[in-house]
């Protein structure tokens, strides 16, 4: 039987965005079931108190992030203001859910997330959605009328809440058995654990 691993991720970290291919690759390399757990406090209706900046932290991100994308061959483009103002992700979090339900959300995944910190795009612009679905040949009104429900915005809710009970704190973050694995950098650590466990295909 395969291993259960669930990723909890966000739209809004370029953590996430950036480790998506690692993520994917593990699925195809190891006999594991990626449960994709799409978590944003924002998207779920909480009103999170933004902490302060830390300049030396911030500056670091992005000498970090920057860095892995270049190594990686990965587009990576911050929004300018951020992150002291960032898109809204309730909209393309909600349309994660609705697009596992339609059996596209890895291709779902890879294209919010590229356009999103690939190349710059306010996810809320009225044609963001557009040009995915056209992209992926799905019917926009359908698409938009299943996210948009209210059944959709409570199970949002629900994989935010579960998040915190497992202590979710940060993007891309796995777990195993209630046990954390926090981070872009784990992800090596991951697949020897996969592999010590006989977990290879």
């Amino acid at each position: 039987m395969a291993l259960k691993i669930e990723v909890f991720y966000s739209f809004q970290s370029p953590y996430s965005y950036l480790a998506l291919e690692s993520i994917y690759d593990i699925e195809k390399k190891y006999d594991v079931e990626l449960l994709w757990q799409p978590f944003s406090a924002k998207a779920s209706g909480q009103q999170i108190q933004g902490a302060a900046v830390n300049p030396d932290k911030l500056s670091y991100l992005y000498e970090d992030t920057r860095r892995y994308a270049a190594e990686n061959s990965i587009p990576l483009e911050f929004p300018a203001e951020w992150p002291q103002e960032e898109y809204d992700p309730s909209r393309v979090t909600r349309g994660a859910v609705v697009s596992g339900d339609l059996g596209f959300q890895m291709e779902y995944n890879y294209k919010v997330s590229h356009h999103w910190w690939g190349l710059g795009q306010d996810p809320n612009d009225d044609e963001f959605l557009s040009e995915l679905c056209d992209e992926m040949d799905i019917d926009l009104g359908e698409f938009l009328s299943k996210l948009s429900n209210s059944d959709t915005r409570e199970r949002v809710k629900g994989i935010y809440k579960r998040g915190r009970k497992l202590g979710v704190f940060d993007t891309p973050t796995f777990v195993i058995d209630q046990e954390r694995i926090v981070g872009l950098d784990k992800i090596p650590y991951l697949e020897e654990r996969l592999t010590r466990g006989g977990h290879g295909k």
